[in-house]
């Protein structure tokens, strides 16, 4: 796995190189060519039997058709539908809408501990990360002894011997290849998309790296290492929790993920309670909804002297503060294997987060708890 990351970075510096040798930037060349057409036009209106000014100006209308063409595919592809009808060739309502985005995402001040307003690029960044850091800090202190939860063992020898087999290439590919090519990369800023178009190239190395971790249990940090995004819950955000936290993990650690979800898929039907109807295949959350909705016509309709209480819990940010050692315990009673129970953790325990704060990474810290 550290050969791959190194063999990344070399390849994120080449191509950064690249880059600049060959497309060098993209706004300037087309400002420039819609100069030279402006000028060429204008020099025809006196000569119009230019041969020379003829031809010149049919090379810079191709120069800038092509120009446009990369714009389409290169930026296009990831603009929404609106976007591609409406403004895929560098339009003002593209960068219209772009500018809007990053306003509405922009954090211009928000609320302390104390209450009162911050403004300071720093402060806010400080602000936020010390929330964070709060929320994924274990309320335990060490280790402490867990009692016996009364989970009933559910796992069989078999479905173990299926869940720690080691991948083969096939799965470690179908994993790649089953997670959106446009999805926001991680840190290490290479998406499903690279290494899904430049798979007969890079295919042998990215799958040694996935099966270094299945036979070792071990995982580079800098492979879990994950920018944390704050999208705004409403239009006038205030404080820390007004903001929407969007990890962004790297495509190594999705990848191994998907491989361990995929294990998983075909026993949670019997490791989940049938109350459970959402985030579950062949469930919905919608029969709990109409449940509820029966229930409390019910009471509305009850007669007599029996009184009834429907009790409503919100339990917020609950994936956050998720204690490491319950749900290790929770494996072990229902049956899981050692190895499949040190791979989860080793996922959810060599993490660690920095915050994009206006795009730019602030802080670093490792959790104790929560999983996301």
């Amino acid at each position: 796995m550290f050969c791959l990351t190194q063999k990344m970075k070399h390849v994120k510096h080449e191509l950064k190189s690249w880059k600049h040798t060959q497309f060098g930037n993209f706004r300037d060349k087309t400002i420039n060519n819609e100069q030279k057409i402006a000028y060429a036009e204008d020099r025809l209106l006196t000569w119009p039997n230019s041969y020379r000014l003829n031809s010149w100006l049919q090379r810079l209308l191709k120069q800038r058709e092509k120009l446009l063409l990369f714009n389409q595919k290169y930026g296009g592809k990831l603009r929404r539908k609106e976007w591609l009808t409406k403004g895929d060739r560098n339009t003002k309502f593209f960068h219209f809408i772009s500018q809007s985005q990053r306003r509405r995402n922009r954090v211009m001040r928000i609320k302390d501990d104390c209450g009162s307003w911050v403004d300071d690029r720093e402060t806010i960044a400080q602000t936020f990360i010390t929330a964070y850091e709060a929320r994924f800090k274990s309320s335990y202190q060490g280790a402490r002894p867990l009692p016996y939860l009364g989970l009933a063992k559910l796992v069989t020898d078999d479905d173990n011997r299926s869940l720690i087999r080691m991948p083969t290439l096939d799965e470690i590919k179908q994993a790649l290849f089953s997670i959106d090519a446009n999805k926001t990369p991680g840190p290490d800023g290479f998406s499903a998309g690279f290494f899904q178009t430049y798979w007969n190239i890079v295919g042998t190395d990215f799958s040694h790296g996935i099966l270094e971790f299945f036979q070792t249990g071990r995982m580079l940090r800098e492979i879990n290492h994950t920018f944390i995004t704050l999208i705004p819950k409403t239009d006038n955000p205030s404080l820390t929790s007004h903001y929407r936290p969007i990890s962004l993990c790297s495509t190594i650690y999705k990848t191994i993920v998907k491989i361990v979800v995929n294990r998983m898929r075909p026993l949670l039907d019997k490791l989940v309670s049938p109350y459970q109807s959402a985030f579950i295949p062949t469930r919905s959350i919608h029969d709990n909804i109409l449940l509820t909705h029966e229930i409390l016509h019910k009471f509305k309709n009850c007669k007599g002297k029996t009184a009834w209480v429907a009790v409503k819990i919100d339990m917020e940010i609950a994936y956050d503060r998720l204690e490491w050692d319950f749900i290790t315990k929770c494996l072990q009673e229902l049956g899981f294997h050692p190895q499949w129970i040190h791979w989860i953790f080793t996922c959810i325990s060599s993490v660690s987060y920095s915050l994009l704060i206006d795009g730019e990474p602030k802080g670093f810290f490792h959790p104790t708890r929560g999983i996301r």
